[in-house]
């Protein structure tokens, strides 16, 4: 059907075509004046742009300590971003989700509410090889989480639920745990149908694969929880703790960091015809003494000098001085 034009277009479309314009120019001129913002009265807008804002504080300190965490865990480079902070209907969030699906049920105390973390399957069984040494495999197939696998992931969901609390401790502080797990989105209600909820979608990189987890808050708990006009203060204020809090679990992490430790015992040169005449038990002579200092590097960056010896009838070096320089000097 095309769109019914008021008295005043009306009057305005008649008075440009009587000067000669062309209809459907005039009309374009027309619509390109008029701004109107659509609002929809059935599902009105319950969370204000400030809280948004507050919201997106609050997620931004919490991936930032997850993604040091599950760095430290999978031992690879984990990077998070939050895309997108929305608030929907409870009905149109579970309907949004594919199953099989691995959604985890959390409960607050303080004030009590249930909410939601979904987490990708694919992301499970990733995170589950990488935990057992293996690579990594990424598959795009949606597989049913067993319970050996949620046994396995329960450390991280149970670090995943105390960062939650740690992230919202500025504004409120409260107890945060996961007591169930559910493959059906049906089967999960922490909220009626028509009611809205605000979902927190967070993207997980992974070398070049790329996944999602989403939390999902009921919106009488997020506006209970951000009624006091004074939180945007209190979070400006508690940037620099949360700094500190960062830059202290990023020392805690790189404390237990394996790093590869290798010196360089001396160098030579041979001939390629040499080298192909290499026999077993034949003597190779190198540029060092066996007095001399070699240099030892930690993660390829030369760091140390060292004298070679032994111990305990084994080949060892013992550490005699740092190496100075501007990129290790620190």
């Amino acid at each position: 059907m095309s769109k019914v034009l008021s008295q005043e277009e009306i009057d305005a479309l008649l008075t440009s075509v009587g000067d000669g314009e062309d209809a459907e120019k005039a009309k374009a001129n027309i619509q390109k004046k008029k701004k109107v913002t659509l609002y929809d009265f059935k599902r009105p807008h319950h969370v204000s742009k400030e809280q948004f804002r507050l919201l997106d504080n609050i997620h931004e300190s919490l991936i930032s300590k997850l993604g040091v965490f599950l760095s430290a865990q999978l031992k690879m480079i984990v990077e998070m971003d939050i895309i997108g902070i929305d608030q929907i209907m409870y009905s149109e969030f579970v309907m949004s989700i594919s199953s099989p699906s691995a959604l985890y049920v959390g409960e607050f105390d303080n004030p009590y509410s249930k909410f939601i973390l979904e987490i990708s399957p694919q992301f499970i069984a990733l995170a589950i090889e990488r935990l057992f040494g293996g690579k990594g495999t990424y598959t795009s197939a949606n597989h049913h989480v067993s319970n050996i696998e949620q046994k396995i992931m329960k450390r991280i969901i149970d670090k995943i639920a105390t960062e939650i609390a740690n992230s919202w401790q500025n504004i409120q502080e409260f107890n945060c745990a996961f007591n169930r797990f559910e493959h059906n989105a049906e089967f999960v209600q922490i909220a009626s149908a028509s009611e809205p909820v605000v979902v927190v979608s967070i993207e997980i990189k992974l070398r070049e694969h790329t996944t999602m987890i989403n939390l999902c808050y009921p919106h009488v708990w997020i506006s209970e929880i951000l009624s006091n006009p004074h939180l945007q203060e209190e979070i400006m204020l508690g940037n620099k703790g949360s700094e500190n809090d960062q830059i202290q679990l990023l020392e805690e992490n790189l404390q237990f960091t394996p790093t590869d430790l290798r010196a360089i015992v001396g160098k030579t040169e041979i001939s390629v015809q040499e080298f192909i005449e290499l026999q077993k038990g034949d003597v190779i002579l190198l540029d060092k003494n066996i007095d001399d200092s070699i240099v030892t590097y930690a993660q390829n960056q030369p760091m140390f000098k060292a004298k070679i010896g032994q111990k305990r009838n084994k080949y060892a070096i013992k550490i005699c001085e740092m190496l100075k320089g501007d990129k290790n000097e620190n």
